[in-house]
């Protein structure tokens, strides 16, 4: 099973086991790693559990449990991704091991939940360590961004670091043959420091 950076251990508590003319492309920024910039009425939050308002940067031990949570003010399909200080990427959600990446207006999803039977422990290396979430009105197709191979629980980020993320997402939400409007995504980000 692959692990993901941010996780030390995917443990088992029972586990057997082109855009268009009118359309402003999407800002890129080192910090917030993409954003969208249309107003809209979709918000999208995400949050660790050591800091549940989502504006503070809490400090983790490597290897501490950690819980990453997202809400929606609307239906949305939700995209949630870990950059670790080392420019590797990883794709939380969705995964195969939890339900669909659907989340209902003012539901709160948590990774893991209390109902799995995998716990996220922070990885190293030591640094800030981003948490995104791309909340979308529509589903969007990852299959240039990421893919899992067979027999994984994560799929498999192509793009490394914060710029090749973001100028993937930015494709990702712009394709070509049928844009994503603008006011139909946005995106939020949470930090956290590793430290051994």
């Amino acid at each position: 099973m692959k692990k993901p950076a941010l996780i030390l251990a995917l443990t088992a508590s029972v586990f057997s086991s082109l855009a268009l003319p009118a359309q402003a492309a999407p800002r890129l920024s080192t910090q917030s790693i993409i954003v969208n910039p249309v107003p809209t009425t979709l918000e999208g939050r995400v949050w660790v559990d050591r800091d549940t308002s989502g504006t503070r940067t809490p400090t983790y031990r490597i290897g501490d449990r950690i819980q990453l949570s997202v809400s929606v003010n609307e239906n949305a399909y939700v995209y949630l991704f870990c950059l670790s200080p080392d420019g590797s990427v990883d794709q939380i959600f969705p995964n195969r091991l939890g339900s669909g990446n659907y989340v209902r207006k003012g539901e709160v999803r948590r990774f893991p939940s209390s109902g799995d039977n995998f716990v996220f422990n922070v990885g190293g290396p030591a640094g800030l360590n981003k948490v995104l979430v791309i909340a979308s009105r529509r589903q969007l197709n990852l299959s240039e961004l990421s893919t899992f191979s067979a027999g994984d629980a994560f799929a498999t980020v192509k793009p490394q670091g914060s710029q090749q993320l973001a100028q993937a997402l930015s494709i990702v939400v712009n394709p070509v043959a049928q844009p994503i409007p603008q006011q139909d995504w946005v995106s939020d980000i949470a930090f956290f420091n590793a430290v051994r």
